[in-house]
Order: structure tokens, then sequence, then C-alpha cells
């Protein structure tokens, strides 16, 4: 999915909930539009946005990002040592995965179809119909 085109998608979904226009949100939403990183934290988002005039505060910054997660235009992940990160959400379900290392904190981002696959053979066998999943793989390279 393209960032302009998920922009379009939140700024709909947003107006559809009945959600004003605040700068504070229209900046978080953009530099989550245009930003190319994954997972990046609340704080992260608001170093990032302290260079704009009426970007907002970090009470705004927080309450945006706990509005698009509630409205799907974000997921958000716990990767394991207490801060929650974020990313936007391909409203196709469109998706990739993510490995953390465990030295540098470094995210890669990877799909995987065999994957993929065995994650829906698995819901089949326990006699469900996946509605979503998140892979996060913690690990060391290999020297």
């Amino acid at each position: 999915m393209t960032r302009d085109r998920w922009l379009s998608h939140a700024d709909e979904r947003l107006r559809g909930a009945g959600l004003r226009t605040s700068a504070g949100r229209t900046a978080v939403v953009e530099l989550l539009a245009r930003d190319g990183d994954c997972l990046l934290s609340a704080q992260e988002l608001v170093d990032r946005l302290r260079a704009q005039p009426g970007a907002g505060s970090t009470a705004t910054v927080y309450r945006t990002l706990e509005t698009l997660h509630e409205l799907g235009l974000v997921r958000r992940f716990d990767g394991g040592e207490g801060i929650a990160r974020y990313e936007i959400a391909d409203p196709s379900g469109e998706h990739h995965h993510h490995l953390v290392d465990a030295d540098t904190g470094e995210v890669v981002a990877f799909e995987d179809a065999e994957l993929e696959r065995a994650i829906h053979r698995i819901g089949e066998r326990l006699g469900v119909r996946l509605t979503g999943h998140d892979v996060i793989l913690r690990g060391r390279r290999a020297s």
C-alpha cells in the first residue's frame, strides 16, 4: 500500500468517527504516513515532531496513537522491552513481520509466504478463522 493511500484512508476513518481535525493529530498522522521506519515508539514520534511548530504535546501523540489503534489505522506491538511500538496498518490486511536484534534493538521487517501458510494451517487445525496475527522474532546475529 502506498503511504498516500493510507493517509487518505486515515483521513476518511477519522472524519467518519466524527473527530475534529487538530494540528497535533494531523502532524502525527502525516509523520506516520511519510516515515519509512517500522515500529516507532510514541517517544520516537514525539522526538521527530519536536522540530515542527504546532505539532502538539507528548499527550497529543499518545492520544492520537490510541485513537488510530482503536480505528484500526495503526498496529501496536510490544517487543518485550515494555515499550509499545506502532506502524501503519494496511486496510487490505497486507502486512509483514519483524525480527528484533537482541543486541542492538534494530528492527528488521520481513515477509515469508511459508510462515503465513503455516499460521493459517494452525488456525484451521484449531477450528478458527484467524482475523489477524503478529509475529515478532528476537535473536542475535550469528558471529
